[in-house]
């Protein structure tokens, strides 16, 4: 038998007050209000907040209304179950102090000043137009600037047609997958989570091809019978390793010698290269329409932007306007706006290079810490992007490190995460380390913790 409506509302309101959703001499909601917002009667709100006021949650005040308890001393109330999940967030972080996170980026050189100017801009009310629902493919403005960004930094010819916004790499993978229907894929090995995730949801097809150094093992995509490749070549996620030159054009070769084969080249951590020029992308060396390109913003700009976008050959956008119930693009205009307006005034260059500098002298800092090492620990994947790898070859085992890693308050990703269960006690332990979201400062600290739990 269900519990009466008091009942259940008495429960409910207990357990915010006991998570801390409500903090002690918080004014809590009259009657009135919570009657009218739930649509219950008085009698039912009445009834609740009378067993709330019984077992001291709360207590009134004449003529103010209901406030919560201090309910720490509360004896049915233990210092745990009062603990709020903010509170747990910040003894979570004090744990591991030490995060080498992969997605965090630098924000205290992040541009101000300058996005707030372009944010009023937007909503100025000569750009009432941002509030009517937008162009299926995203905003022209923002698709043009990207045309532009894109030929001039990384080589890709595309018109602004061919450009479709959304707001992440999983989104416009799933977009593709409508597009190139009845298709097996080729996967790297490991791979970048969204791919994988994509496909099987979808049940699709894929094999997974080991990464080398050079890049993706051509041999082993020859000898599939499969017709879509994706690969990150510019800074494979999670390796870290670059895909060179001959290993590019073989797979644009591989690509050209069938009508059904393409490439997705998700171009990830591109725009950080910090003692060479940047590699052109893949699709700059496509002559033939047979390279799908996707990138984000969200290590150039900030994660929570959240807009993607990819370039479509010509032959696959009338492939994409013919898709019946496509998805329009998930970004609001506003937000496109301003990053037009941030690309086209050229404050997007400049904060690429300035980032470039602040990003290059974490780097910097901390392989300069790790070099007496190399002995004990093996780097690569460090000459781009906002993260490298990290090999301990000194005896200390997987478990040993996470251990100390947790007795150091030090927050470790291992590279194990993402290969197959049945393999990951087959290699040496090896870790990928974000450093991006490190600030200036804390550097020196963060880098001795390090070495404190991976050396011996």
């Amino acid at each position: 038998m269900s519990q009466p409506l008091y009942m259940q509302l008495y429960q409910t309101l207990k357990e915010q007050i006991i998570e801390g959703q409500y903090q002690s001499g918080d004014r809590f909601p009259s009657k009135r209000r919570l009657a009218e917002h739930h649509s219950l009667s008085n009698t039912t709100i009445e009834h609740a907040y009378q067993y709330l006021l019984d077992e001291g949650y709360i207590y009134s005040k004449p003529r103010s209304g209901y406030y919560v308890s201090d309910i720490e001393s509360l004896p049915i109330v233990t210092k745990e179950t009062a603990t709020s999940f903010q509170e747990k967030e910040t003894l979570e972080e004090r744990q591991t102090r030490y995060q080498f996170d992969l997605a965090r980026i630098d924000t205290e050189h992040f541009p101000w000043q300058q996005f707030r100017k372009y944010a009023r801009d937007v909503f100025d009310q000569s750009m009432a137009d941002i509030l009517q629902p937008g162009m299926q493919q995203g905003e022209y403005k923002l698709r043009q600037a990207i045309a532009h960004y894109l030929f001039n930094s990384r080589g890709v010819n595309c018109h602004p047609d061919q450009i479709i916004i959304g707001s992440s790499t999983e989104q416009l993978i799933n977009q593709v997958t409508d597009i190139l229907t009845d298709r097996s894929y080729i996967i790297e090995y490991p791979s970048y989570p969204p791919i994988k995730q994509v496909l099987d949801k979808k049940g699709l097809n894929y094999k997974r091809v080991p990464v080398k150094k050079s890049g993706i093992d051509m041999k082993a995509i020859r000898n599939s019978k499969r017709e879509v490749v994706y690969v990150t070549p510019s800074h494979q996620f999670p390796t870290g390793y670059v895909m060179n030159l001959k290993v590019r054009t073989q797979l644009i070769n591989w690509a050209q010698q069938h009508p059904e084969r393409y490439i997705i080249e998700d171009d990830y951590d591109s725009e950080f290269r910090y003692f060479s020029k940047p590699i052109p992308a893949l699709q700059s060396l496509d002559t033939t329409g047979k390279v799908i390109y996707i990138s984000t913003f969200s290590k150039s700009l900030f994660p929570s932007c959240r807009i993607a976008f990819m370039v479509l050959p010509e032959d696959l956008m009338e492939r994409y306007h013919h898709l019946p119930n496509k998805e329009g693009t998930t970004v609001p205009a506003p937000m496109q706006y301003m990053v037009a307006e941030f690309m086209e005034k050229g404050s997007f260059e400049r904060h690429l290079n300035k980032m470039r500098k602040v990003y290059r002298y974490k780097l910097t800092y901390i392989l300069d810490a790790l070099a007496p090492y190399k002995d004990q620990l093996h780097i690569e994947g460090a000459t781009t992007g906002m993260h490298f790898t990290l090999t301990v070859q000194n005896g200390l085992s997987l478990k040993d490190i996470l251990n100390r890693a947790k007795k150091n308050h030090v927050r470790l990703t291992p590279l194990n995460r993402y290969m197959k269960k049945n393999s990951r006690n087959k290699h040496v332990p090896k870790f990928i380390i974000g450093f991006g979201g490190i600030k200036d400062e804390d550097l020196k600290a963060h880098t001795e913790a390090l070495l404190k739990t991976l050396t011996i």
